[in-house]
């Protein structure tokens, strides 16, 4: 069975620095140690589950909480920044003002709704076969270029012989070389469009990010994608980004197809979607992979794709 070490320790570390934000000793080293998780791989793996930086969340979560204790009069500021391990009065107001746009006096005085930062709540975080998948955001992306090898693929071949899986890893190693000046040369985009009339197969090109100073080989596909809101949803997994597959994906796919579409009013010209991997935030023992799929486009005055 997959080691779901992953969502373990992301559930752990919540666990363990939401029970300890008022202790002073509450560091990385602490946390990492309590969790067994080196640091490098607890700061990814939190970072690409939270999009906050884990001591970035510590010190969040303490201004959030300190909240409460600036509404007590009788609390002085300099025994609030002791409390919640700021050090001194100075510091906590620059955190302080740097979250909301205000010192803690002037809230004090004059308290308005903030927008503050709750616990992490794991919950959204769903176990797969092969690692953990979760809806991470709605984005709105401007246009963009792709250029790379398109390919017509039957999805029942697909399906038994992970052809997409293939035809990505063959163009990343050996084909992604021959594009000069991409915009990003480690970043894997996998675009899948399905025909307006379905018949069993869809187009997959594996591809790079592109810009006007880019120059491609005549035998690649120049794709450009319209700005579009997307939904998006990451995948986390305990193996190499070349073993992302049909097999590893498709428990993503019951969160988008069957749960997360069904609650989304969707509107589009045409259907498609992409993968997209950025290779510096991965291992040979791990991967992430967000997920895109566009809800509607949108306008853009002044803005073109290359």
């Amino acid at each position: 069975m997959m080691d779901h070490h992953v969502l373990d320790a992301i559930q752990e570390t919540t666990k363990f620095v939401e029970n300890h934000l008022l202790d002073e000793s509450l560091c990385l080293d602490v946390i990492s140690s309590h969790t067994r998780v080196s640091k490098f791989h607890l700061l990814r793996i939190w970072k690409g589950a939270t999009g906050t930086g884990l001591m970035e969340y510590v010190r969040r979560r303490r201004i959030s909480l300190s909240l409460g204790d600036l509404l007590e009069s009788g609390r002085t500021l300099e025994y609030i920044s002791w409390k919640y391990s700021f050090g001194c009065q100075r510091t906590y107001g620059r955190v302080f003002k740097n979250e909301f746009g205000m010192t803690p006096a002037q809230w004090r005085n004059h308290p308005v709704p903030l927008q503050v930062l709750d616990r992490f709540n794991g919950d959204f975080l769903n176990r797969t076969s092969h690692g953990i998948v979760f809806y991470k955001r709605t984005a709105v992306l401007p246009a963009f270029s792709l250029a790379g090898r398109e390919y017509k693929v039957d999805v029942r071949d697909n399906h038994l012989n992970q052809t997409s899986n293939k035809l990505g890893v063959d163009f990343y190693l050996r084909h992604r070389q021959r594009i000069m000046n991409p915009l990003e040369n480690n970043v894997y985009i996998g675009l899948t469009r399905v025909p307006e009339a379905f018949e069993g197969f869809t187009y997959y090109m594996p591809s790079l990010p592109v810009g006007p100073a880019s120059i491609l080989p005549e035998d690649m596909t120049l794709r450009q994608i319209k700005a579009h809101r997307y939904g998006v949803f990451t995948y986390m997994g305990q193996h190499r980004p070349e073993e992302i597959s049909s097999i590893t994906l498709k428990d993503i796919w019951h969160q988008v197809f069957q749960v997360w579409m069904p609650t989304v009013e969707i509107s589009l010209p045409e259907r498609f979607s992409f993968e997209r991997i950025e290779y510096a935030r991965c291992t040979r023992q791990y991967c992430e992979c967000d997920l895109y799929y566009p809800i509607e486009p949108v306008q853009e005055s002044g803005r073109h794709g290359r």
